[in-house]
């Protein structure tokens, strides 16, 4: 009963509240931004579980031992400070959800609409029936885990943990660990150990994954939007992207916003895109080390792309790298110099 609890009071509080709240605060922006405000607000939904953890790894790196009620505290203070600043996008939040109703009159969102209900079921199947037992997500698990009996983040040249004899291989930044770290302050606090709600993070980015190249498609034509969501959800693999418990939704929907902020400032350039740019690739970056290289790739493509003067260029990117670092990239530079090594590391197989 406990269990449930912490899903509910999770899903209420980090998917819903916090990812609205960054998705208002990026609505209210939606003047500069000039984006199609679904996928906007999409993505904003996408940063509200990231930003969580985001919060966690500078109080965790930069407070160690931090106590269990200030660690769980910092990111809710964090998020209500985002809701105030979001201004004007609370309103064209609530807007946007209040308008979903009467938009189902449309044939064409029944697809969609079929397609949640039935996520929803599997969703419910498996956090019933399989418990954690995928491979890498183990090694995120018991890392996190060890974040929150820790309550501290150092860098070391080898991340073993001699208590437990558990020595993290990961190339990865920890925002996923974090996850588990973030669920585990919620059952200090009420004085349970559950992981179903990291489990069911595979399922709620991979809904927003197929629901943001939906939105995208649907600004194009609504029936491309069908036949694109099919497109996208029918092979083998997506649909073990949905079952198989793993970072792998996570880091595919930030990446996939981060194009599309990357496209959308190639065709329009402006400082507000370039620093959503710079933010979602930060994200997925602090996500899978994959992401960070593929940042630096696009970064790259942007200095040679971007259709304005050198100077203009060179201060906005240097302004969207700054924010790339702040939303978690700024991890591996901390690991290659202090800690690992990363991807410049020995690494020993056992």
């Amino acid at each position: 009963m406990m269990e449930a609890l912490v899903l509910a009071l999770l899903v209420l509080v980090t998917n819903l509240a916090s990812g609205g709240a960054v998705a208002a605060f990026l609505l209210g922006r939606n003047e500069r931004l000039l984006l199609p405000a679904w996928p906007l607000a999409l993505a904003g939904f996408a940063l509200g579980p990231f930003l969580t953890t985001l919060v966690l790894y500078y109080t965790l790196a930069l407070w160690h031992g931090a106590p269990v009620l200030v660690a769980w505290l910092l990111p809710l203070l964090f998020f209500a400070l985002v809701t105030w600043m979001a201004g004007v996008g609370r309103g064209r939040l609530l807007t946007l959800l209040a308008g979903l109703p009467a938009s189902l009159k449309d044939r064409s969102l029944w697809p969609f609409l079929a397609g949640t209900l039935f996520l929803l079921l599997v969703t419910v199947v498996f956090l019933l029936n399989k418990p954690l037992v995928d491979h890498d997500v183990l090694e995120y698990g018991v890392q996190g885990r060890i974040f929150l009996r820790d309550r501290a983040i150092s860098y070391q040249r080898f991340q073993f943990d001699a208590a437990s004899g558990f020595h993290y291989v990961g190339l990865h930044g920890f925002s996923f660990p974090l996850l588990f770290t973030w669920e585990g302050l919620w059952g200090e606090l009420l004085g349970v150990r559950t992981d179903t709600w990291v489990r069911s993070i595979t399922m709620w980015y991979a809904w927003l994954l197929i629901a943001f190249c939906w939105s995208l498609l649907r600004g194009i034509d609504r029936w491309a939007a069908v036949f694109g969501g099919l497109a996208l959800t029918a092979p083998i693999g997506f649909l073990f992207l949905m079952t198989i418990y793993h970072l792998d939704s996570m880091r595919i929907m930030l990446f996939t916003c981060a194009v599309a902020a990357f496209v959308a400032v190639v065709q329009g350039p402006s400082r507000e895109r370039m620093l959503l740019f710079g933010a979602l690739a930060g994200a997925q970056a602090f996500v899978h080390s994959v992401g960070a290289i593929l940042a630096g790739v696009l970064v790259a493509v942007l200095l040679f792309a971007l259709p304005i003067r050198w100077n203009k260029r060179i201060t906005w990117l240097a302004q969207g790298v700054g924010l790339m670092l702040l939303f978690g990239a700024v991890h591996y530079l901390v690991d290659i110099v202090s800690g690992t090594g990363w991807i410049f590391q020995d690494i020993i197989w056992y």
